[in-house]
């Protein structure tokens, strides 16, 4: 906590440069925050999360717009787990993911403004994010299982029978207004809250990956992976979703 407090003392003594300040190039007035990889997911993602949720109300009974969003979301969520050990620094499950007590403790200083601030995710939205990737990790499994007892039907639906896939269904159609959508609007009024009142663009950050130069408590500047290991990494999420639901006997696109 002292650690964190001196670094916001710090921090707010100290200004960004002036945009208009000749004196001092772009290059030297922000520094790396996210890497491309990291970037593509997170907006791949929010692109594939709406697109399954307007298409499940399309006219198309085997719904496989909302199927082929599905299987694309599971690819980058296990994507996502392994850019998470092997990606830039800022990406890394080990740089970002903290305890609930850290989580709390970090709140608590930014009801005192007195919250160091971070390169990469601060504890609170470290764990924001884990919870994510956990509940659409859920909302995809369930997908897997589920059927509507008419037409569209998930590779495992009739694996596990009538009752089950049915049930597996329901939860599905539910999980995204309990779970995911509640997650989704609290990160959304996060960034807000530190776009309006902390002054800190995050959502600008994620989609240019630069932050402004500043005394940051966890990096100085982000270290980029490599675009070549990320794309092995995509390659082989690919892989292990085709494989895993074919090796079950699992038909991508089955209806009923």
């Amino acid at each position: 906590m002292n650690q964190q407090r001196r670094a916001s003392q710090n921090f707010s003594n100290q200004r960004f440069e002036d945009p208009l300040n000749t004196h001092h190039s772009s290059e030297e007035r922000y520094v790396r925050a996210w890497d491309l990889p990291t970037r593509l997911f997170k907006w791949l993602l929010v692109a594939l999360i709406l697109t399954a949720w307007i298409s499940s109300s399309f006219s198309d009974p085997d719904m496989l717009v909302h199927k082929g969003a599905g299987y694309s979301i599971l690819v980058l969520l296990v994507y996502r787990v392994l850019w998470g050990i092997v990606g830039g620094s800022t990406a890394r499950f080990s740089n970002f993911v903290r305890t609930p007590a850290a989580a709390w403790n970090y709140l608590k200083s930014l009801r005192g403004k007195r919250a160091a601030h971070y390169l990469g995710h601060n504890p609170a939205g470290g764990l924001m994010v884990i919870g994510l990737l956990f509940v659409c990790a859920i909302q995809v499994l369930l997908g897997l299982f589920s059927s509507d007892g008419v037409t569209a039907a998930g590779p495992f639906a009739d694996t596990v029978g009538d009752t089950a896939s049915a049930w597996a269904a329901s939860i599905h159609g539910t999980w995204f207004y309990t779970a995911i959508l509640v997650l989704v609007l609290l990160h959304i009024g996060a960034n807000l809250y530190y776009q309006f009142v902390r002054r800190e663009n995050l959502v600008g950050a994620m989609v240019t990956g630069r932050k402004g130069r500043g005394n940051y408590i966890d990096h100085s500047e982000a270290k980029d992976g490599s675009l070549l290991v990320a794309a092995i990494c995509l390659l082989a999420s690919a892989g292990l979703v085709y494989g895993i639901i074919t090796l079950f006997g699992g038909v991508f696109f089955n209806s009923t």
